[in-house]
């Protein structure tokens, strides 16, 4: 799979703001499950089910997170040494 930095809109490959998107979609739902852990409502999951579900979102987010720093970094030009 080729990972491009176009403009989404432009291109059906993936792109980095792709990246960018799925970390932060990730986050914003273990933050909305986190709210729902700690009063305790844990929907029709159990509370183990329901950390089990925060780990995996927390190890995606690292994950997705990664990538984008890493393609973010070989994007950058390389200065000359002094």
């Amino acid at each position: 799979m080729k990972i491009t930095n176009e403009q989404p809109e432009e291109t059906p490959r993936l792109t980095v703001a792709d990246l960018g998107a799925a970390a932060w979609a990730t986050s914003e739902l273990f933050n909305y499950m986190l709210e729902g852990y700690e009063a305790e409502e844990y929907g029709s999951m159990t509370k183990e089910q329901m950390e089990q579900s925060m780990n995996t979102l927390r190890t995606a987010f690292v994950k997705f997170d990664a990538l984008v720093q890493a393609l973010n970094l070989d994007e950058e030009p390389e200065t000359p040494e002094n």
